[in-house]
């Protein structure tokens, strides 16, 4: 279980960098910042390095600057992630929605967020500052659980192959926790659900799926189903 390989204390000295873990490197932009404002290091000190590839690198900061850190990298160690692929596909919600669903989402093991506008999605689009923020969010949740591969941020609705499900509202479908198989595609509707036109598209592509006894927000929906599609894979 990747969670005991690599400890079950929250990395607090992990940092994330868009590079190759290899000899030094610089650490500049938000993440600079955080060393230095935040968790206050200095030269000299050993932190843990990842670059969202699975690689875990134990450094040190060998110089301090303005606006930037230079970093010699120690030992590095590869780790595979915990769970086969994941991938949620999430009609925009709220943005408010939008942020717990990646945060937790990227905690319980989601591995591609496809986002796409359905029919009744308040919002149809997502500017490149929204974009930034929501993958800064990806960031700071996976250094926070301890993983080591960055999930993807998609647009658009993806093709469809292997296990998928959706969630469905009406009697009759089954539950999710008697079907699911992973690797596996979970396809979430917005705040109004999907229409009548969606879930007929949606039967050509997936299993319709039920997610608890009671209506739920999607949310909800969204982290009941991973949750459930997890713990389907013995660990």
């Amino acid at each position: 279980m990747l969670q005991l390989a690599l400890g079950k204390k929250m990395p607090h000295d992990r940092f994330y960098i868009n590079a190759p873990l290899e000899k030094k490197v610089l650490l500049t932009g938000e993440e600079f910042s955080h060393l230095t404002r935040v968790m206050r290091k200095k030269e000299g000190d050993t932190i843990e390095l990842v670059n969202g590839k699975n690689v875990l690198a134990t450094s040190t900061i060998e110089t301090i600057t303005k606006k930037e850190a230079h970093i010699t990298i120690g030992q590095s160690t590869t780790h595979p992630p915990a769970l086969p692929s994941l991938t949620l596909v999430q009609a925009l919600p709220k943005l408010s929605n939008l942020e717990l669903i990646l945060q937790k989402g990227t905690e319980l093991g989601v591995s591609t967020f496809a986002l796409y506008p359905s029919a009744r999605s308040e919002k149809k689009e997502l500017s490149k500052n929204q974009e930034a923020r929501f993958h800064r969010i990806i960031i700071g949740a996976m250094k926070q659980c301890g993983r080591l591969d960055l999930p993807q941020l998609t647009w658009g609705f993806p093709n469809i192959e292997g296990n998928a499900y959706f969630g469905d509202l009406r009697s009759g479908a089954p539950a999710l926790s008697s079907v699911s198989k992973l690797p596996a595609t979970l396809i979430i509707g917005p705040e109004g659900g999907f229409t009548d036109d969606e879930v007929k598209h949606l039967e050509t592509l997936a299993q319709g799926v039920r997610l608890a006894s009671y209506t739920l927000r999607t949310e909800t929906a969204a982290l009941a189903g991973i949750s459930i599609l997890a713990s389907s894979y013995s660990l």
